[in-house]
């Protein structure tokens, strides 16, 4: 009879696992940097892996970003977001992948390629095309969501009144939050008062909640939104027509990269910085 239990037991679990699909998780964690890169955001493409997703009506949150305290709590309402590179000597090969808090696979995408020389393009062209995926999953968060799981392990949690913490880990937190400050007012301060200008044409950035309103001088209204993605200098582009990415090259030039799908390239403008 403990057998005949343990069986049916077994049985539920697998099949209630093999019911779940990716409207059971309300975020998806996108990491800073995948395995085959060699740097943080490398070629944009985490921050392009945001903004895809939150396309595809995905609540995204960067891996090092505060969560909510739904998340906080159960790390298991989220997918994490994976990119597997399986390019070759010739075409570029990149398939999404969103796994649970145990590391399953809940969803792969079909393999999205291009033939682009240039590294950039060519992972942009390939996750892209990989994303293309999920038109058809129609991703729409179920309020009464199977996932159910107890976490794996407790989730990492900033400093707060309510957290207990060793002297070390408290300088470790502080120095950690100081660094980001002073990276949130390096970016406002390149960016801030400053003018850019492309065919003869003036432009300016303006801080607000989002990230920055984008405006031509002399207008009123901005025309598009640069929305920021993950803390750093890499913004969604979203205008009414267009929608891409935007960060700031090393000589604080502005740039621009829009997809253009009729061409399969992506439109690169240079916004450039008066000095």
């Amino acid at each position: 009879m403990k057998k005949l239990s343990v069986l049916f037991a077994i049985l539920f679990t697998a099949i209630t696992y093999g019911q779940k699909t990716v409207n059971d998780y309300k975020y998806v964690i996108i990491p800073e940097k995948y395995e085959f890169s060699k740097e943080k955001n490398q070629y944009q493409l985490n921050a392009l892996t945001k903004f895809l997703l939150e396309k595809y009506g995905f609540t995204t949150v960067m891996k090092s970003a505060e969560k909510p305290a739904e998340l906080q709590s159960n790390n298991c309402l989220a997918l994490e977001a994976d990119v597997q590179n399986n390019s070759g000597l010739f075409v570029t090969k990149m398939v999404l992948q969103l796994k649970d808090c145990y590391g399953n696979v809940v969803y792969a995408s079909d393999e999205g390629r291009s033939r682009e020389k240039d590294y950039k393009t060519a992972y942009h062209e390939a996750l892209r095309d990989a994303f293309t995926s999920l038109e058809d999953l129609n991703y729409s968060y179920n309020e009464d969501p199977i996932v159910a799981e107890t976490p794996k392990k407790e989730p990492k949690v900033i400093a707060s009144t309510t957290t207990q913490v060793s002297n070390a880990e408290e300088e470790e937190v502080e120095a950690v939050e100081e660094n980001e400050m002073d990276v949130e007012d390096a970016t406002i301060a390149t960016t801030e008062g400053k003018f850019y200008t492309n065919d003869n044409a003036v432009y300016f950035l303006k801080e607000n909640e989002a990230g920055y309103g984008f405006y031509q001088k002399g207008m009123a209204e901005p025309f598009a939104m640069l929305i920021a993605s993950d803390g750093s200098d890499n913004f969604i582009y979203n205008s009414l027509t267009k929608q891409g990415m935007a960060y700031f090259a090393d000589n604080g030039d502005l740039i621009i990269e829009i997809f253009d799908r009729q061409t399969s390239k992506t439109v690169k403008t240079t916004y450039k910085l008066q000095h």
